[in-house]
């Protein structure tokens, strides 16, 4: 059965992938969701591969920590890098930074540096007392010192400014009256919005870049799905589910239906999962952690019904194979879906671009599938049980404990 159930299994996947490439539409009928950008390195810059190397991953962490964690990062040629966010709502405000050299200074009104980006523990977002997105500043012990004699110097100037500068660009300048021995401190952005503010933290947490960027082009681009190949991936997946249903049904009987409205229930609650959380993005690796879940929650009610036949046929009642069976394969569902999420999660840690949101996708499904086989599957199943009227067989044995009890 378990080898039924890998064919089966591989099929589906194989006539999604089909139906899916039958079904991508022309560059011009896709969906302009997306948007890249080529940054390219100062031309008086001279830049080792390994030094290319660590921008990349800066830019990539930086991409990561604003929730695109399937952005592509990659080099074009020795001095320009293409980066391209898949689904991203305002390019403009995440893109303002991302390439930016992030040389954070704090600067008096002469143009005296105080305090560096290295004075900087953590940088968050949060909103200032108007209820505008800000940036919210976390000093080291040191930065902290520095900081009370910046405002102690500033607060006794003409203009009482302490102007806070990103590379070349002035990005704050609020009033100091007095001295402030604070280990935090906050950038307001002047009308910005939240996505500008979560882009200029990730920057300041990421460290500044060995050499400065200069964005030379940028656009919007073809979506990687288009929507014909939506369209024919979503039917693909119904035709696959009824598939499944139909052989479970036939296999294993009222447990079958079961797990089939089991498995419905399974897909609803993966879907709404998947729909919560915004760092989820459909491009073709996620797609893949999506179909792998949902054949592990196949798998798992084939590991648990395996079980209960094995009891039901040694001679169990139907309700004794059910109660039995779950007890000892629940531990197999529970150990095979652990070392599934701790392989998600070292994707999740270790990798980068496309391999994360598979990593994503795998993993939320992985927890759905093992809260359904564990507690939904069994009350379906028990509900099923109920209503089965017992055969010669479940009779007897009844009788036989009886009397074996008197």
């Amino acid at each position: 059965m378990k080898k039924l159930t890998a064919l089966l299994i591989a099929v589906i996947t194989l006539f999604a992938d089909v139906a899916s490439c039958k079904g991508k539409a022309p560059a011009n009928e896709r969906s302009k969701s997306g948007y890249y950008a080529i940054f390219e390195v100062d031309g008086n810059a001279d830049i080792s591969d390994g030094e290319m190397s660590s921008i990349m991953d800066t830019i990539r962490k930086r991409l990561s920590d604003n929730g695109f964690t399937e952005a592509s990062v990659e080099k074009q040629n020795s001095t320009s890098i293409r980066v391209e966010i898949p689904e991203v709502k305002n390019p403009e405000d995440v893109l303002k930074y991302v390439g930016s050299q992030g040389k954070l200074e704090f600067r008096d009104s002469s143009g005296t540096v105080w305090l560096t980006g290295k004075d900087v523990k953590k940088a968050g977002t949060g909103y200032d007392e108007n209820g505008n997105p800000a940036v919210t500043l976390e000093f080291t012990a040191d930065g902290q010192k520095k900081f009370k004699d910046a405002t102690a110097h500033v607060s006794s100037s003409s203009d009482k400014k302490l102007y806070i500068y990103l590379g070349d660009e002035q990005v704050s300048a609020p009033t100091c009256e007095s001295e402030i021995n604070s280990k935090t401190a906050q950038i307001q952005l002047n009308g910005g919005s939240a996505e500008e503010a979560k882009s200029l933290a990730s920057v300041i947490t990421s460290g500044s870049l060995e050499v400065d960027l200069k964005m030379v082009e940028s656009g919007a681009m073809s979506a990687t799905l288009g929507q014909n190949a939506v369209n024919n991936a979503m039917l693909a997946a119904g035709i696959g589910l009824i598939v499944i249903f139909v052989l479970l049904i036939a296999f294993y009987g009222g447990m079958g239906i079961a797990a089939a409205i089991a498995l419905l229930v399974y897909v609803l609650l993966y879907v709404g999962v998947l729909a919560v959380f915004p760092f989820v993005q459909l491009t073709f690796p996620g797609i893949a952690g999506i179909i792998l879940s949902i054949g592990m929650a196949v798998d798992a009610n084939v590991v648990i019904f395996d079980r209960v036949k094995e009891e039901y046929a040694s001679g169990k009642t139907r309700k004794a194979a059910i109660s039995v069976g779950y007890k000892h394969a629940v531990v197999t569902v529970i150990d095979s879906n652990v070392t599934t999420l701790l392989a998600a999660g070292v994707l999740w840690i270790l990798t980068s671009g496309s391999l994360k949101g598979f990593a994503i996708t795998l993993f939320l499904g992985t927890v759905v599938s093992m809260i359904t086989a564990i507690f939904v599957t069994r009350a379906f199943t028990s509900v099923v049980a109920g209503l089965v009227k017992e055969d010669r067989r479940d009779r007897f044995l009844s009788l036989k404990r009886e009397v074996e009890a008197a």
